[in-house]
C-alpha cells in the first residue's frame, strides 16, 4: 500500500513521476514491477482492497494496482509484472485465519486475479508469488501450478517463498514435484550470501525484496548493489517503488523516490533513481553478471554484465 497517494497527483506531475520510474532511458527505467494482490488486510502502510471481498464477489477495478501496471506498460511494454499477496480476505480461511484451509479455493482466488488482469486490463502477469514473508504450503504450490496450467496460464511462473532461502530450498531438494513447479527462489534481504541448498536447486535466485531504508545513496548501494556484487543475483527488487504515503507511517521515505504531497504536486527524485539507472539503462532483462566482479584498492567496487552476444556493461561505484 505504498503508492496510495500517487494516483491522486494532478497532471502533469503524476506523469512526470511515472516517467522517472518506468520510462526507458530516462530515470530508473525499471525492468520489473511487483505489485500487491490486495487482500483487505493492513499490510504495512495501508490496506489494499481485494478483488473478491467474499466468495461470490468479483470486481477488477478496485484499488490502483491495475492502473499502476497499465501506466508502467504504457511506458515500457516489456516490463515484467509480478503479483504477490500480502494478505488474504477472511472468507478464504473459513474462520481459521489461514489461507491454506482449502487449497483449491485459495488457488482459485489467485488465478482469478491473474485472469481478471488480462480480461479487464489486457495485462499479462509474468510471475506469481505465494504469501509475503509467511509460511508456505507445499501442496498449495502444487495445486496453484496445476490450476494455472488448467486455465492456460503455463507462461505464469511461480516464485517461492518471498521469505528466506530456507526452508523452501531444502523442501525443493526433497520433493521432485515441488522442485519442478517452482521457477524462482525469492529471498528477502538475503545480504551477500545464498545458501548451499538454494544453489543446488539450479533455479534462478532472486533478491525478491530488498532496500526498505531511507532513500539516500549510501543505503541503496549497500543493500541492493552489494547483493549483485557478491552473488550475481539475477534480479533485485527494491521495496518500495515510490514513497507515496504519509511520512509518519512505517518506513517513511523508503521508496526509490518520494511523492507524498498530491495537494501541492511536490515530489523529489531521490538518489536511488539514478543508482538504479546505472544498471537498468545499460542492460536488459536476460543479461547476466560475469564473475569478473570485485573491489578497488582505494575503495569502490565494480560489476560486469553481458547479454552473451558481445555486448558488455561495466558499472563502477566509488562510494
Amino acid at each position: 500500500a505504498t503508492s496510495r497517494l500517487l494516483v491522486n497527483y494532478p497532471e502533469p506531475y503524476r506523469s512526470e513521476i511515472l516517467d522517472y520510474l518506468f520510462k526507458p532511458n530516462f530515470g530508473a527505467s525499471l525492468h520489473i514491477l511487483k505489485v500487491e494482490i490486495g487482500g483487505d488486510g493492513q499490510t504495512t502502510d495501508g490496506t489494499e482492497p481485494s478483488h473478491m471481498h467474499y466468495a461470490l464477489d468479483e470486481n477488477y477495478f478496485r484499488g490502483y494496482e491495475w492502473w499502476l501496471m497499465k501506466e508502467a506498460k504504457k511506458r515500457n511494454p516489456n516490463i515484467t509484472l509480478i503479483g504477490l499477496p500480502w494478505s488474504f480476505p477472511g472468507w478464504l480461511g473459513k474462520g481459521f485465519n489461514w489461507p491454506y484451509v482449502n487449497l483449491q479455493l485459495t488457488a482459485y482466488y489467485i488465478v482469478t486475479w491473474i485472469v481478471g488482469s488480462k480480461h479487464y486490463h489486457d495485462l499479462d502477469i509474468d510471475y506469481i508469488g505465494i504469501w509475503n514473508e509467511r509460511a508456505f504450503d507445499i501442496n498449495y504450490i502444487k495445486v496453484l501450478r496445476r490450476m494455472l496450467n488448467h486455465q492456460g496460464l503455463q507462461h505464469v511462473k511461480i516464485i517461492a517463498s518471498d521469505n528466506l532461502w530456507e526452508p523452501i530450498s531444502a523442501s525443493m531438494l526433497l520433493d521432485p514435484e515441488l522442485l519442478k513447479v517452482i521457477d524462482v527462489i525469492g529471498a528477502h534481504y538475503p545480504g551477500t550470501l545464498t545458501v548451499k541448498d538454494a544453489r543446488l536447486t539450479k533455479k534462478k535466485l532472486w533478491s525478491s525484496e530488498d532496500f526498505s531504508t531511507v532513500n539516500d545513496i549510501d543505503m541503496f548501494i549497500t543493500s541492493c548493489f552489494g547483493v549483485s556484487l557478491t552473488e550475481q543475483s539475477f534480479r533485485t527488487i527494491a521495496w518500495n517503488l515510490v514513497a507515496s504515503y504519509y511520512q509518519q507511517l512505517p518506513y517513511g521515505r523508503c521508496g526509490l523516490m518520494t511523492a507524498q504531497e498530491p495537494w501541492s504536486g511536490h515530489y523529489v527524485v531521490e538518489a536511488p533513481i539514478w543508482v538504479s539507472a546505472h544498471t537498468t539503462q545499460f542492460t536488459q532483462p536476460g543479461w547476466y553478471y560475469l564473475k569478473t566482479v570485485g573491489h578497488l584498492e582505494r575503495g569502490g567496487s565494480y560489476v560486469a554484465l553481458t547479454d552473451g552476444l558481445g555486448n558488455l556493461t561495466i558499472i563502477v561505484e566509488t562510494m
